[in-house]
């Protein structure tokens, strides 16, 4: 019974569809039914939900000097996101989004993983940001090139040598500072740092015998007007 009633409802509203129903003949249900549903009716969309239409971003420094520990105190980020969670409804068809918050809490700690010598005027400082579900860190301030690697036990930096800063006031060129995987960052000789995303990014192991494929970043980079 709801079939038929379901049937009668479409043909009432698809008549001025189709000319060419001709009940002295019968109707072919399947036919009229594929006939109306191929009209041109205009549906609106529904929104993804993948996609938030604002993001907040929590950013605290961090702070090494020559006596410092080698692990930093514990660092508290906190961000949100807001999505639109959309459902077509009603005939003709219309549009009900609200509205759905999405909260994030993070607590690391950025931790140098070998010794390194400091001046006593010497400091290093580094920037961790939680921006929605992703964590990164990058330089304000450095005397060793570091490779970083972000887990959810902590940030692990490890330190591959003094940045060569005479080569880089000779050369004009910006010399690399950390190498984060996709993306590389450069001390330019007026002490800016510049980032340049990896032309060869990381590659995830093929097999369990094979690691991660990875392509160092090139030691320096030209720095252009544009900035980064």
């Amino acid at each position: 019974m709801k079939k038929l009633t379901a049937i009668a409802v479409l043909m009432s509203f698809a008549f001025p569809l189709s000319a060419q129903v001709n009940f002295d003949q019968g109707v072919d249900v399947k036919a009229f039914v594929a006939e109306a549903s191929s009209a041109e009716i205009a549906l609106p969309e529904s929104k993804m939900t993948g996609i938030p239409t604002y993001s907040s971003r929590d950013c605290k420094k961090v702070e090494f000097k020559a006596d410092s520990p080698l692990t930093s105190a514990d660092i508290k980020l906190s961000s949100m996101e807001m999505y639109q969670d959309c459902h077509n409804i009603g005939y003709p068809v219309g549009q009900i989004c609200t509205p759905r918050p999405q909260y994030y809490n993070e607590t690391t700690r950025v931790i140098i993983t070998e010794p390194r010598e400091l001046k006593p005027d010497q400091k290093e400082v580094f920037e961790v940001c939680l921006w929605g579900p992703f964590l990164t860190i990058k330089p304000v301030e450095s005397v060793y090139k570091y490779k970083s690697r972000v887990t959810f036990d902590g940030i692990y930096m490890t330190p591959k040598g003094l940045i060569e800063t005479a080569k880089s006031v000779s050369t004009g060129r910006c010399t690399l500072a950390m190498d984060a995987g996709n993306t590389c960052i450069y001390r330019c000789p007026e002490g800016n740092y510049i980032s340049r995303p990896n032309p060869f990014p990381p590659i995830p192991a093929p097999n369990q015998w094979v690691g991660p494929i990875h392509t160092p970043c090139a030691p320096t980079a030209q720095q252009t007007p544009f900035g980064l």
